[in-house]
């Protein structure tokens, strides 16, 4: 039951508009030692290698970042490379590959960590047919391509932004009267919207289950007790058609303990903010 929009794709010109922001932060029109060691063109070929097993993303910022170089061999988007493994070959100026070198990694490196680590975890929780979700616990200024890593990884993309759905919690809630009267205003204004609500008791469950929210969202409850949460809301009148998510103290270690019958998603901020970036070298020869 995936509720928003699927990143499956990097849109081309963004990411020429991204590239061309990096590129300038790092001013590689100005690459001193490049400059100085090349005068003039002379043709290279390089090699992108996996210095560890990963999960691919990123084949369209290679071709984008080197348009202008020949694309020899290239892999794609989630792709399963083994260590020492090329991942793409390419020849051109090596002016052009070295002073764009290490923005292209930078960016390949993380998009694949995000990758491999959601195709690792979404094996424990497709097998109890439940979503592995994301979070807006992104890098900025990359929320898009970490989102896209994640669907490669055969993750599901959470809201975007604040405006791609409602979703109350503690702090909206600590200043609201009513759960009721929050959720019946927000739905005549957001309409066709998905409205989340938050709670981390029971009571707060039995408001939102009076309410009209098509989605819960369980934060920080015990395994333990999940089951007996979950049962509760499944067996009320609306409980059949709302989304029940799951956020709050979830680790790769714990994961599968959260995984109860009846949670149609888990949330997790670790997915994109608690990665590592893979090991990616490029060799020029």
């Amino acid at each position: 039951m995936t509720r928003f929009k699927q990143h499956k794709e990097l849109p081309i010109k963004y990411i020429q508009n991204k590239l061309k922001e990096f590129f300038n932060e790092d001013d590689i029109d100005n690459d001193l030692t490049t400059q100085l060691v090349f005068s003039r063109e002379k043709e290279a070929e390089a090699v992108f290698i996996a210095k560890e097993n990963l999960v691919f993303a990123g084949k369209a910022i290679i071709e984008e970042a080197f348009f202008n170089c020949k694309i020899i061999s290239i892999k794609n988007d989630g792709d399963m490379i083994a260590e020492g493994q090329s991942i793409a070959k390419i020849k051109g100026d090596i002016r052009s590959i070295l002073k764009k070198e290490r923005v292209v990694l930078n960016l390949i490196q993380r998009l694949s960590a995000i990758a491999t680590k959601v195709s690792k975890l979404v094996q424990i929780t497709k097998e109890k047919g439940i979503e592995l979700l994301d979070t807006r616990k992104t890098t900025p200024g990359l929320r898009l391509f970490e989102k896209f890593a994640v669907v490669v990884g055969g993750g599901t993309n959470h809201r975007f932004s604040l405006s791609s759905s409602v979703m109350l919690k503690d702090n909206h809630l600590s200043h609201t009267s009513s759960i009721l009267k929050s959720v019946k205003q927000v739905k005549n204004l957001a309409k066709g919207k998905d409205i989340q609500v938050e709670a981390d008791t029971v009571d707060l469950i039995n408001q939102i289950l009076q309410s009209e929210a098509s989605s819960i969202l369980l934060d920080n409850f015990k395994p333990k007790k999940l089951s007996e949460v979950v049962d509760k809301i499944r067996t009320h009148p609306k409980g059949k058609n709302i989304y029940i998510e799951l956020s709050g103290g979830i680790t790769e270690q714990t994961l599968e303990s959260f995984c109860v019958l009846g949670v149609d998603g888990i949330s997790m901020g670790a997915l994109t903010h608690n990665v590592k970036n893979v090991d990616i070298s490029l060799d020029i020869k």
